[in-house]
């Protein structure tokens, strides 16, 4: 090969090349730049509220609305819970959804504990599992009184 084919056969190349990184450094800039713009973005953005007291704070009723030994079901969005009065000053929150297949549980006055309809559950008053295929407890909810109504802390 003759010393003129290769400084032709160089400068075939050299323009390809050169292409290339200018694409390639194009591409890695621009990069550099969305995450740029990403970081002022979440800067500039004004920061989440904290979810106010109403919405983690849910009221039920007045306590004398509720016997000892009987359940309420309230329903919260998506998310039924169940209020549940043990004795005179006790009252438990519990999730109103089986842990299993997330089927809406019911209450049974007779033997104190929530049942699932769909396959033969069952949940004490604290929310343990008796029997059925469930693999964990029921969700808690703090439940408090206050001035003779039923709060439930989400």
């Amino acid at each position: 090969m003759s010393e003129d084919s290769v400084e032709k056969r160089l400068d075939e190349i050299s323009p390809r090349r050169r292409k290339l990184l200018t694409w390639l450094t194009g591409g890695f800039l621009s990069l550099w730049g969305l995450g740029f713009a990403w970081v002022v973005a979440a800067f500039v953005k004004p920061p989440r509220s904290p979810r106010s007291l109403a919405e983690r704070v849910l009221k039920i009723g007045p306590i004398d609305s509720l016997p000892i030994g009987k359940a309420q079901l309230v329903r919260h969005g998506r998310d039924p819970i169940f209020v549940i009065r043990t004795d005179e000053e006790t009252m438990v929150g519990l999730s109103g959804v089986c842990s299993h297949l997330h089927c809406v549980l019911n209450w049974d006055d007779q033997q104190q504990v929530l049942d699932c309809p769909c396959h033969e559950g069952a949940f004490d008053v604290n929310g343990n599992v008796l029997k059925g295929p469930p693999p964990r407890p029921l969700k808690r909810f703090r439940v408090e009184t206050r001035l003779g109504q039923i709060y439930v802390h989400l």
